[in-house]
């Protein structure tokens, strides 16, 4: 049978939750500013060295050394946004878990309380009790009304 289906895979290590994956893209994120701003220093001492050079050749090899530090810097820069809109999804992801779990318990929830208030009615609640209660009290009402009537002449 195993040449037919193949072997069972051997269980991998267990993928990392969404908060892990998030903060590790993150901290990658995190390392390509830190290379970006190390790039933007050394544009800084081209453009120094630009201003003060007077020599034509030299001016040259210094523009080409820094249109080559600005291609990295680009480089860094799209790698970095496409690292956060990874990071992004993944906590738009995390979120949906959330808001699913937090549904999950309110529904719950629910269903506990409307348990509970159809044995409260069941028990404590006959509305034939109610309206005779309702019936009483009007009747009890129109008497102080014929009451107060009668007083007042």
């Amino acid at each position: 049978m195993n040449r037919v289906f193949g072997k069972k895979k051997k269980a991998g290590p267990p993928a990392p939750s969404l908060d892990d994956a998030s903060s590790a893209v993150g901290k990658r994120a995190d390392h390509m500013d830190t290379k970006i701003a190390a790039l933007d220093k050394e544009l800084n001492t081209y453009k120094q060295k630009l201003k003060t050079t007077k020599n034509p050749s030299a001016k040259r090899t210094i523009q080409k050394r820094a249109i080559e530090v600005l291609k990295r810097k680009r480089m860094y820069e799209q790698q970095r946004d496409t690292l956060m809109g990874q990071q992004f999804n993944m906590d738009q992801a995390a979120f949906g878990i959330e808001s699913a779990k937090a549904t999950i318990d309110s529904v719950a929830a629910m269903k506990a309380a409307n348990v509970e208030l159809k044995k409260a009615i069941k028990k404590d609640l006959n509305v034939d009790d109610i309206d005779d209660l309702a019936d009483d009290m009007a009747e009890m009402m129109e008497e102080m009304n014929e009451i107060n009537e009668a007083m007042g002449r």
